[in-house]
């Protein structure tokens, strides 16, 4: 056989392998590529319920802002001397007192919600940076795998149909 086949023969194994080492790296990323998706799918289902919570939240509590300011600026020691009934307006006191605690503990959640949403959304943006630049290292496999392949066939198709057996 002529030693020019031999090398030829050599370098197209060689090519081949090198293909099969960048196939693996491509497969390796595209699975990475993969449960990042899967990651960010569930980090944009998860925003938006937390999104939808803290909706509620704030209708809720602008609901009761607004019947408080409805309600009146009234002195609460005149609407008591006012008052027909002061013990009615005592208890109707204590109970909008109460209120505004809950109001105030709600409000506190509400914080502590949009919060979490903020770092939840910083966490989705790196995961989707992960992502992008795992799609990147996929793309230059993949031009490597189909680059060792062409070069491969090209040797090949050199080769008169003898060295190539």
């Amino acid at each position: 056989a002529d030693p020019g086949a031999g090398a030829a023969r050599t370098t197209v194994d060689r090519l081949f392998e090198e293909a099969e080492r960048a196939t693996e790296s491509y497969n390796e990323a595209d699975e990475k590529a993969d449960a990042l998706r899967r990651t960010v799918s569930r980090a944009r289902d998860g925003l938006a319920r937390g999104q939808e919570r803290v909706n509620r939240m704030r209708g809720v509590l602008g609901s009761v802002a607004g019947a408080q300011y409805r309600s009146g600026g009234i002195d609460p020691a005149l609407a008591l001397f006012l008052s027909s009934d002061p013990d009615s307006y005592l208890e109707r006191a204590s109970a909008l007192d109460r209120l505004t605690a809950r109001q105030g503990a709600a409000l506190g959640e509400l914080l502590r919600e949009q919060r979490r949403l903020g770092q939840q959304r910083s966490e989705a943006r790196t995961v989707l940076a992960e992502l992008e630049r795992s799609r990147t290292e996929v793309a230059r496999h993949k031009r490597t795998v189909e680059r060792k392949l062409a070069e491969a066939r090209r040797v090949l198709a050199s080769l008169t149909a003898e060295e190539r057996a």
